[in-house]
């Protein structure tokens, strides 16, 4: 063993991103807690077929043959068109019972079969009550499609991210603490657009829409305010949020020009160099490198968003390289001194293993006891939380048959949602909505409704409205309440 070998080497992350007809990469190393940038490249490929993949495999070849420092860790990128992403809300349990009830779960949120699915989440938000979980699948014959072609250039990827996530990490990461309250990420590529809106560093909202024929202005200006129109019902959007642009599609300045006209915000093209050390990087290329550099980050510094959608048995062992050679020199120090013990040493080491052995069975079966009773609490945990989660889907059902007993005929929901005892519905009438705050107050199951934003027209007889609700203290309270009025309404008849 050579002293060199003994010494920590830096870390060194390889980020690569291969969508809209560029493949993009980004070598980072971090050292002395400052990341700086090795290399870096935009190289155009042929249209899809099989031309690309040949064109593909050739530049990743090449890419690895003349990187300036071998990387630590390897992160490819999945196109957002690939992988379907899904907002959760669960009961706020462990996160090994999180992922227990998500495999009951999660065929509700995907649109193929689970066993045709690879899938991860994370953890975005919890209180005492919720959790809410940002969930996201493939189907593994992509995944596998993507990683036989990586593998025919010589690739091992350490992590599978996913392209809109990474851009989230880049704009996160050089924002730090002092950034907007409120983010909105556009990356634009070859007619193809990721959009994602994140309040507070946390990703509330994320779309994939393709651009067609349509100006990019005009296809993606619905998309965006659609995506704000939420978090401005929910408080959260104000003059100082942020819109960034993303992708080889975003260098134009009159489209950064026309949203920050249409909007009123501040908009900015996407600086994912901002707190890396880099030099000759070209600033109409930089804002094109922003997914590649939050792969790269992976494995270098903390990232608020680590979906990694490889699949386990193809995931190296994770590991410092620097603790295990500090592990092997211990070992090798310790057998050094077990060498030079005399003979009494190794008699007293004889009689310690026998004892030991003893000690280890008897801990053994107790070991074996306390993990069948750790095990029936978790299934237990599991058995409630899903017994909770039938309830709520339950009493929603109640809630919104007792909405349509009581709505009159004109009226379309286009929202529906039940939070507690808070009950949110919005939508159109034909005619007048002002009559619905007397017509849900007189039920028995809803009080102190009311309006949470002005009633708009549209068309001549057509209004929009959203309502804002309490369920009373018991659904089954109100239930009973009506089965004893009846009770006592038959007695009175019979007298």
């Amino acid at each position: 063993m050579k002293l060199v070998e003994l010494i920590p080497r830096r870390k060194v992350g390889l980020g690569i991103d291969i969508r809209g007809g560029l493949l993009c990469y980004a070598l980072l190393r971090r050292g002395l807690g400052r990341v700086r940038l090795l290399d870096w490249g935009v190289e155009p490929l042929p249209p899809e077929g099989e031309e690309r993949d040949e064109a593909l495999k050739e530049k990743l070849q090449h890419l690895l043959g003349r990187l300036p420092e071998r990387p630590t860790f390897i992160t490819v990128g999945l196109p957002r068109s690939l992988v379907t992403m899904r907002s959760v809300s669960m009961p706020a349990v462990g996160d090994d019972e999180l992922r227990g009830i998500l495999d009951y779960e999660v065929e509700r949120h995907i649109p193929f079969p689970l066993e045709e699915a690879h899938y991860d989440f994370q953890l975005l938000e919890k209180d005492a009550e919720r959790a809410t979980l940002m969930v996201a699948a493939a189907r593994k014959d992509e995944i596998s499609r993507y990683l036989g072609l990586l593998g025919e250039a010589g690739i091992s990827p350490t992590t599978l991210g996913v392209s809109t996530l990474a851009s989230f990490n880049a704009l996160f990461y050089n924002q730090g603490r002092g950034g907007k309250r409120v983010t909105a990420l556009i990356d634009l590529r070859n007619g193809e657009a990721e959009i994602g809106v994140a309040k507070e560093g946390i990703l509330r909202y994320c779309r994939y829409l393709t651009l067609g024929p349509a100006a990019p202005i005009d296809a993606l200006l619905p998309e965006l305010f659609g995506l704000l129109a939420h978090l401005q019902a929910d408080g959260g959007l104000h003059k100082a949020a942020l819109v960034s642009l993303s992708g080889a599609g975003g260098g134009r300045g009159d489209l950064l020009h026309h949203v920050a006209e249409r909007t009123g915000l501040e908009v900015e093209f996407l600086q994912p160099l901002r707190r890396i050390k880099a030099r000759g990087v070209d600033p109409q290329a930089a804002s094109s490198l922003g997914a590649s550099v939050g792969l790269a980050l992976n494995g270098l510094v903390e990232l608020p968003l680590a979906i990694d959608l490889l699949p386990k048995e193809l995931a190296p062992a994770r590991g410092d390289p620097s603790l295990a050679m500090t592990v092997r020199l211990l070992a090798l120090i310790a057998g050094l001194g077990l060498a030079y013990a005399g003979n009494q040493a190794i008699r007293e080491r004889r009689a310690l293993v026998e004892l030991a052995a003893s000690v280890d069975q008897l801990q053994s079966e107790a070991t074996k006891v306390e993990q069948l009773k750790e095990e029936v609490a978790r299934v237990g945990g599991q058995i409630a939380a899903l017994e909770k989660i039938n309830k709520e889907e339950v009493r929603k059902l109640d809630v919104l048959r007792e909405l349509f007993k009581l709505l009159p005929k004109g009226v379309t929901l286009t929202l529906f949602s039940v939070d507690g005892r808070e009950v949110r519905i919005g939508g159109s009438i034909t005619g007048s909505a002002s009559n619905l705050i007397s017509i849900l107050e007189e039920s028995r199951v809803f009080e102190n409704v009311q309006f949470t934003s002005p009633v708009a027209s549209r068309g001549a007889d057509t209004q929009d409205f959203q309502i804002k609700a309490f369920l009373e203290a018991s659904k089954k309270e109100a239930e009973g309440g009506e089965e004893q009025g009846e009770e006592q309404g038959e007695e009175e008849s019979e007298s």
